[in-house]
């Protein structure tokens, strides 16, 4: 008896749900795609308890006959394909022909269609991959798709579902990417009866940008233009001040597909490179278009993925082109005059934080040491006093000034600029502590210390603050403390990190979190896949010392803020934590999400690097340290305390 038998269409179906079905965006995706395929001018998308009970799709599009409606649902049933030849030159968005039969396999699905010249439309219902009813309805030209109690008859998929509020983000995430790629079509998403799309037909890329994400999102934008015999590239990109701390906001299209791809990220890092910090992105709405022969979208199931014949081609084309309009955008804003070019001979004023070691440390009083001190902001030096080497020969401005042409300045000045943005990048994410934390929110990353280094962390402290006596700073970021057994090297933003963290994290759980109430709220324009997070996050933000009402739609009032913060700092936290937190929170529990948030508010709050302290209070600091609970690490895993002993010493003065 033959062991190998052909597998019933139902399971078969179920099977390749389980590669085109992988969460409720799939199929928010997949009938989008056909709505668009479709001609549709108007998108709807309704979604209840984030896809599991309910996903509603209506478009005005040309519709289906009742035997094209009927026959949709049959595994590689499709209008777009008809040759081998056809998969050479893929212009639509959909192809394959499985979508519809694979939902229809794991869901209850009802759909309502009719085309222009039809007198009534078509309603079919299927469960589970059996169809149940086909009757006449009345309905207007275009489709509806109602999918609803996903995965029923699958239990082992439901389980594997994300929270509702996760689910509904990568909805949100998904329409914001079809809304860019598609600004001629209005798509509107209500979740759970509340509207949180709602973008109407659009000019072109740029206003669409404004409907989705705001006025200050799009102030900050570059337009790309490039070419490259038959291939293009289209967009906008973010200049090299505006970062975000993940991709979520790089946005990659080909041939009008929303894709995932890696020599796109490739080129975006290489268009950057020594632009911003590592750990941070740029923003990027970036349109790739291609002869159909040139791309393989046949790659995976979801079509998110692509293969390029020619990827070097379109990874130089898109870092060059990039390249080449962050230069432009420069070289707008750049006036060359006929004035002696002394900033570009021998000197160039620095960033301001560079030089403030050359500043007294601050006046402190007592008050200020009870209160854990709230440090002020050194002031920058005159821009006199502010001044840096490039390395450019020293001669009399005047001889050198006469032997420059004006193209010859113009092009020093390029080469000191870019040398002097290098460095004011690189302290920037020093100051502003990049969020890591592994890879999440925080500060910057732990480089381990060398398996040869003298320097050893701390570990196990049976340190007494009486013993340990402040020598002094180094670099104005690290405190230099002798005990009776050798050197300390402190960290102290880290240090006062983990004093904050360890207060606030006892004022959460004793709920006495304190709070500043602000006079006038801040409000903030969220983007889709914010507004989604925040759902998620409003109640543990609450918890951290935040008041945040919603207005209307995506915009939301920041009423208080956590009394350890600025204005400033608590803003840039907020838009970081729900930026970031979908894929961080993922396997956390409750109690790590919130000493996730606490961590990366104690981050922002402590004392930053580059700061000078006086004698105080860096007694201060080491005397509250080492009252902590864990005072060798900081809530990150990173060491706060380097120990070099005695006897270290002595054997590298080769004293016996």
């Amino acid at each position: 008896m033959s062991k190998i038998r052909v597998l019933p269409d139902s399971l078969a179906n179920k099977i390749a749900a389980g590669e085109v079905v992988e969460r409720p965006a799939s199929i928010v995706k997949e009938l989008i795609e056909n709505s668009i395929d479709a001609g549709a001018r108007n998108i709807e998308v309704t979604v209840e308890a984030g896809g599991r009970r309910l996903i509603r799709i209506s478009d005005d599009g040309e519709g289906m006959s009742r035997d094209d409606a009927i026959l949709a649902f049959e595994r590689h049933a499709t209008s777009k394909i008809k040759t081998a030849e056809d998969l050479e030159a893929i212009l639509t968005l959909g192809f394959r022909g499985e979508a519809l039969a694979s939902i229809a396999s794991v869901a209850k699905v009802r759909l309502r269609t009719q085309t222009e010249g039809d007198l009534t439309g078509t309603e079919i219902e299927i469960s589970g991959g059996r169809l149940l009813n086909v009757r006449d309805t009345a309905f207007s030209r275009g489709a509806e798709f109602e999918i609803r109690d996903l995965f029923f008859n699958v239990p082992a998929r439901r389980k594997f579902l994300r929270s509702e509020a996760t689910e509904s983000f990568h909805i949100a995430n998904l329409i914001t990417h079809y809304a860019l790629a598609n600004p001629e079509i209005s798509f509107r998403l209500v979740y759970n009866n509340r509207e949180s799309i709602r973008v109407s037909t659009a000019g072109d890329l740029r206003e669409r940008a404004y409907q989705l994400f705001g006025e200050e999102f799009i102030g900050d934008l570059i337009e790309v233009q490039a070419e490259a015999g038959e291939m293009r590239v289209r967009g906008y990109v973010s200049s090299p001040s505006a970062t975000r701390t993940t991709r979520d906001s790089q946005y990659f299209f080909i041939n009008g597909r929303y894709v995932r791809d890696k020599v796109l990220n490739r080129a975006m890092t290489e268009a950057y490179r020594a632009m911003v910090p590592s750990g941070v992105f740029p923003t990027a709405m970036l349109f790739v278009e291609l002869p159909p022969h040139d791309v393989d979208v046949n790659v995976h199931p979801a079509k998110t993925e692509v293969r390029f014949v020619r990827g070097t081609i379109v990874h130089d084309l898109v870092r060059d082109g990039v390249r080449t309009a962050i230069s432009r955008a420069k070289a707008a804003v750049t006036h060359f005059t006929d004035q002696k070019p002394q900033s570009v001979v021998g000197s160039l004023v620095q960033p301001a934080m560079a030089k403030i070691t050359e500043e007294p440390a601050p006046e402190f009083t007592s008050e200020d040491i009870k209160s854990g001190f709230r440090i002020p902001i050194p002031q920058a030096p005159p821009a006199e006093q502010r001044k840096m080497d490039l390395g450019f020969a020293r001669q009399p401005a005047d001889q050198q000034a006469a032997a420059m042409s004006r193209e010859e300045r113009a092009t020093a000045f390029e080469a000191a600029e870019a040398q002097a943005e290098q460095t004011i990048n690189r302290i920037d994410a020093e100051i502003a502590q990049m969020p890591q934390y592994g890879k999440r929110i925080g500060c910057l990353g732990t480089r381990g210390i060398e398996s040869g280094s003298a320097l050893r962390a701390a570990q196990n402290l049976t340190l007494s603050a009486d013993e340990v006596n402040p020598l002094g700073q180094l670099h104005n970021s690290f405190i230099i403390a002798a005990d009776r057994t050798g050197l300390l090297l402190i960290d102290q933003h880290v240090a006062h990190e983990r004093i904050l963290f360890e207060q606030h994290w006892a004022a959460l759980r004793n709920k006495k979190v304190e709070a500043q109430h602000l006079l006038l709220p801040e409000t903030i324009d969220l983007t889709p896949a914010q507004a989604a997070a925040f759902e998620q996050l409003q109640p543990e933000l609450e918890e951290n010392g935040f008041e945040i009402g919603r207005l209307s739609g995506r915009t939301i009032a920041i009423k208080s803020i956590p009394a350890i913060l600025s204005v400033g700092a608590a803003q840039s936290l907020l838009v970081e934590l729900l930026d970031t937190i979908e894929d961080e929170r993922r396997g956390l529990s409750l109690d790590d999400l919130r000493a996730e948030i606490a961590a990366s508010l104690a981050c922002r709050a402590a004392i930053k690097i580059n700061m000078p302290l006086a004698p105080e209070k860096m007694h201060w600091l080491i005397d509250e340290l080492l009252k902590m609970e864990n005072p060798a690490t900081c809530p990150h895993g990173r060491p706060i305390i380097l120990r070099i002993t005695m006897r270290e010493i002595e054997k590298g003065f080769q004293r016996s």
